[in-house]
């Protein structure tokens, strides 16, 4: 026994400094291989991790918001708000412009000579001449009763006219350079339960929050007073929404504008002011079909410092109830 004793107490005290012995060695390790590893690997490193933590931040986000935030941090953003008036100089300097590399090299090769001579030539009778036969051939063409010069016309406006849809994307990219229909559609989605929900419960102070027009909203108080002064409550709950559709893309009244369509599952119950159920039932769950048109225009804002200014914002200008039927239980 007294043997066995001994021989344990041995092999602690021999596992003690082996493991005193590998954590010094395990320390210089890892202090050989940080100082083997450049500093800027290091940063390099950190900032992949932290990119990586910001997409999984927005993808736990609400699409729209992931959308927003996205939008927020592309390079060249500015965040909309009051513009302070400029109280600088507003004199005129003159300044001598100096000659480029090819104005100097066209001067002594003798380009500028030729150029002119070409200017002369435009001056001299026969010139002119020419020019106006031109413009008779041109007035001819353009005055000209023949149904193939005005097919061919057609053809030609048809070949170089901008399409309406084109049009719209040109003043959209114009006024929102970082505008991307996938974000824009998850944006609008995530406001389409606050717009419905207000509207619903005939709160007019919560709409006027949201990116509703003026003109829908004058057409929404008008329905909601109705319900008011017939006593009627209608339930507000969304049960689903489907994801938005692109319908068209179209300029109104030199505004762009983008039209979308979804569904959503509502119960159609209307209760009165004891309660009661006037219409309706409350299993009676409806697929409700919608037409939404956006309209990016002006909108009128408040800063915090009580500054007001204008802003291009995509506000709701119409919205077209298509059809509701009902979903089987």
């Amino acid at each position: 026994a007294r043997a066995a004793r001994a021989a344990a107490e041995g092999f602690g005290s021999w596992a003690k400094a082996a493991s005193a012995q590998a954590a010094q060695a395990g320390a210089r390790a890892r202090a050989g291989a940080s100082a083997r590893v450049p500093p800027q690997a290091s940063g390099l490193f950190g900032k992949v991790v932290e990119a990586f933590k910001e997409e999984y931040r927005l993808a736990m986000m609400d699409p729209g918001d992931a959308a927003a935030e996205r939008r927020k941090q592309a390079p060249g953003y500015v965040a909309p708000g009051p513009v302070d008036e400029y109280t600088g100089t507003t004199a005129v300097a003159t300044t001598r412009r100096k000659k480029s590399v090819f104005e100097t090299f066209a001067e002594k090769a003798g380009v500028t000579s030729v150029f002119a001579k070409l200017s002369a030539l435009r001056s001299s009778g026969a010139f002119k001449k020419g020019s106006d036969v031109f413009e008779d051939i041109r007035e001819r063409w353009e005055t000209s009763d023949s149904p193939l010069v005005h097919k061919i016309q057609d053809m030609q406006e048809g070949l170089f006219t901008e399409t309406e849809q084109a049009e719209a994307y040109r003043v959209i990219r114009t006024r929102q350079p970082d505008f991307n229909i996938n974000g824009f559609l998850a944006e609008v989605r995530r406001d389409v339960p606050a717009v419905l929900g207000a509207y619903l419960k005939g709160d007019a102070e919560a709409l006027q929050k949201t990116n509703v027009s003026k003109e829908m909203l004058e057409r929404m108080g008008g329905q909601m007073r109705v319900w008011q002064s017939e006593q009627q409550f209608v339930d507000p709950r969304i049960l689903h929404l489907s994801e938005l559709e692109l319908v068209e893309v179209r300029m109104m009244e030199g505004e762009p504008l983008v039209v979308l369509q979804f569904s959503c599952q509502q119960i159609n119950c209307v209760r009165n002011k004891e309660g009661e159920i006037v219409d309706g039932a409350e299993d009676d769950i409806q697929a409700v079909h919608y037409l939404w048109a956006m309209q990016l225009s002006p909108k009128d804002f408040v800063a915090t410092d009580g500054r007001e200014y204008s802003a291009q914002t995509w506000q709701l200008r119409e919205m077209v109830l298509r059809g509701m039927m009902a979903v089987a239980a």
